[in-house]
């Protein structure tokens, strides 16, 4: 089931929709200004979570700032 929402990135207010899961991990369809970005979020052996841009499978600065966001959306909107 999709989950959508929206948070604030540089000034502008962007949709994202959680896609669900894909090999345990969630992945995000993050509707930017200049076009949608798909991001997978996953946690290494010892927790450590990265925010990964599926169409360059590489955690980005931007990727990472974006994703961010969206744990503080989840953090803060647990049990809503």
């Amino acid at each position: 089931m999709k989950n959508i929402f929206s948070i604030s990135f540089n000034k502008a207010t962007i949709s994202v929709e959680t896609m669900g899961k894909n090999n345990g991990n969630t992945e995000y369809l993050v509707h930017m200004p200049d076009g949608d970005m798909h991001l997978r979020h996953t946690e290494d052996d010892e927790g450590a979570g990265r925010w990964i841009d599926t169409q360059t499978d590489h955690e980005t600065e931007l990727s990472s700032e974006v994703g961010q966001l969206i744990e503080l959306h989840n953090v803060q909107h647990t049990g809503d």
